[in-house]
């Protein structure tokens, strides 16, 4: 074998190496440069979605805590049985709501005349319905429907639902503002009221 075919192969095994090489390092390349499109592609897509989710859905852990909130302060509210369980309702539900809530003697109204004694009154909370009127700043404005059944001594009386205006504040973890409206009352010809 002559010096220069020796060369010749030299040179033509070292640009094939060289080949090789490249060829390896853009096959890399491109692989990676296709993994990254993916990535994009799939956060795009999640994205897309999260932008399709309502309001309401994106707040949905806000109004779970504002039902829990709610049901803890409406049974402690509505569950009595005699006079002294009347008059304490505001010290259970002070874990629940802010002191403006706690504070509130139109909320907490005082039995002057022991009419909870008097006529053997008996309550039992039964249901909310809960209607988001604004979600806004984490916090929630309600109107709520709540279902008590009264009993009077040892007589059976009847479902009422009474009207509340809430606002629960996530920051705080607290019902902040719960104002009575009144009895919801549906007539025999679907007229309704709140008396």
């Amino acid at each position: 074998m002559t010096r220069s075919t020796k060369w010749f192969y030299i040179i033509c095994g070292s640009l094939s190496i060289l080949a090789i090489i490249f060829g390896s390092i853009m096959m890399y390349a491109g692989a990676t440069h296709k993994q990254q499109q993916i990535q994009q592609q799939t956060q795009l897509k999640k994205t897309q979605m999260q932008h399709k989710l309502s309001q309401f859905e994106r707040q949905r852990p806000l109004y779970s805590q504002t039902e829990k909130k709610l049901d803890t302060f409406m049974s402690t509210f509505f569950n009595y049985d005699d006079q002294k369980a009347y008059d304490h309702r505001h010290r259970a539900t002070k874990k629940v709501v802010s002191a403006d809530v706690y504070h509130n003697r139109r909320l907490f109204k005082e039995d002057k005349y022991h009419k909870t004694s008097q006529l053997g009154l008996q309550s039992t909370f039964v249901k909310n319905q809960i209607i988001p009127t604004k979600i806004d700043n984490n916090q929630l404005e309600a109107t709520v429907y709540t279902t008590q059944t009264l009993n009077f001594d040892d007589e059976e009386g009847k479902d009422t639902v009474k009207v509340f205006k809430i606002t629960y504040d996530g920051k705080t973890d607290k019902l902040t503002k719960i104002d009575q409206q009144g009895v919801f009352d549906m007539a025999v010809d679907s007229t309704v009221s709140v008396d």
